[in-house]
Formats: structure tokens, sequence, C-alpha cells
């Protein structure tokens, strides 16, 4: 693994979080983007401040991960460029991968009473969320989610670092965006099978069902999807 590639990647991860802090500043503070929230419920007084260090922690552990992972285990998840067709397809198989995995790893720490309580009620504490408070949760948990996407890399073979590069930037991004609190944008309905910030927004006001994060219609499928909003939904 080249040292420049290494910078490439952990710089991906640094940047976008550190925006997604900057846009949990805007939102929680400032107030920005109030006409399209989803929740009338206001944030907590220095909210962020106090959720901070957590989610700082875990950041900062989530690049060590992925810098010493791809540093000892580059031959095994960084394979040859073969096209751009190429490309999409090993995203789009690596993100469903991930999500069937998050979604049966998301419902088993709800439906397992002892690990909700002991990890996953840490990022429940999150009714109202913002962008960052997708890193506010136990560590266990999060490297608890992380083989996901590693066992579609591995199912592949390996992917090209464009792709991991792209996935990194997808994944990121979708969980800041689903965490914002706010409605979505209007072209997500261009991409059917995409999660929206109303599913995740509504498994953190209502906590039981909308397990999945990217494929929605696996809530459908299994039958967990949640079907009514709060009465403290803007409309």
């Amino acid at each position: 693994m080249e040292l420049t590639t290494l910078i490439i990647t952990l710089s991906i991860l640094i940047v976008i979080n550190l925006l997604g802090v900057f846009y949990s500043y805007l939102i929680t503070i400032k107030g920005f983007l109030n006409p399209i929230k989803l929740q009338s419920r206001s944030y907590k007084a220095n909210i962020l401040k106090k959720r901070l260090p957590l989610i700082l922690f875990n950041l900062l552990t989530l690049i060590l991960v992925t810098g010493i992972g791809l540093y000892f285990f580059a031959d095994y998840i960084i394979s040859d460029f073969i096209s751009l067709e190429w490309i999409i397809v090993e995203v789009l198989f690596v993100l469903f991968i991930d999500d069937f995995y998050f979604y049966f790893f998301h419902r088993f720490m709800h439906e397992n009473k002892y690990i909700y309580r002991k990890i996953h009620s840490i990022h429940h504490r999150a009714t109202t969320p913002f962008p960052s408070e997708y890193l506010y949760t136990h560590p266990l948990e999060w490297m608890g989610g992380m083989p996901g996407p590693f066992i579609g890399i591995l199912l592949l073979g390996g992917v090209s670092i464009y792709s991991f590069w792209l996935l990194l930037i997808i994944r990121n991004l979708h969980e800041l965006d689903i965490h914002s609190g706010l409605k979505s944008n209007p072209l997500i309905k261009y991409f059917p099978f995409a999660g929206t910030n109303e599913h995740h927004d509504l498994h953190h006001s209502i906590f039981d069902g909308n397990y999945a994060s990217s494929f929605v219609f696996l809530d459908k499928v299994f039958k967990t999807d949640i079907k009514s909003k709060p009465r403290f939904y803007n409309r």
C-alpha cells in the first residue's frame, strides 16, 4: 500500500466527517435549515458539545482501524482497476451486502434487550438526530457493524482503490444525511432503493422498525417497516 493512497483514503474520512461536525453545528446551534426539519421537537441545549467527545473518539478509532487495516490487508481488499462499469458493479454489490448485514445486526441489537440496554441504547439517546450522531455510538456497536462492507469486498476478491474511495464517500455522506433530521432531497425519488432521511429518522423516533439503512425494501420484505408518523412530526 503506497503512502499516497493511504493518505488520500484517510483524508476522505477526516474531511467528510469534519464537514459533518460543522453541518451539525449549523443545524443544532445556528438553527439553519429549520424550515425543512422533520420533527418539531427542538434540540437540547449544548447537545453537540455534550456528544462531541464520543463522536470524535469514534472518528479517531475509525481512522486508525481503516489505516491499519489497509496497510496490513491491502492485498486482500484492493484489486486492480478493470473498468468504470465494473466500479459501478463493485460499489452496488458491496453496498447491498453491507446493508443486508447491517439490517440483521441492527435488528439483533434491538431484539436482544441486554445488548440494547448496554450498547445500542447510547445511539438511541439521539431521538432528534443531527448529522454527526451516526458516530454517537458505543465503540463496540460500530466495530460490530464494520464487517459488512468487508464481507462484500472479500466476496468479490477485492475492489479497486477507486471503488473503495467511492464506497467511503457514499457511506459517510449517506450516514450524515439520514441522521440530519432534515427532509430528504427531492432527487432521492429517482433512486428507488435508496434509504431516505424520513425512513431512518422514524427509527430514531419510534426505536423499533426501519432497521435498514440504504436498501429500505429490506424492511418491507421482513415486515419491519414503520407505517405511521408520531404527532411531533412536521406535516
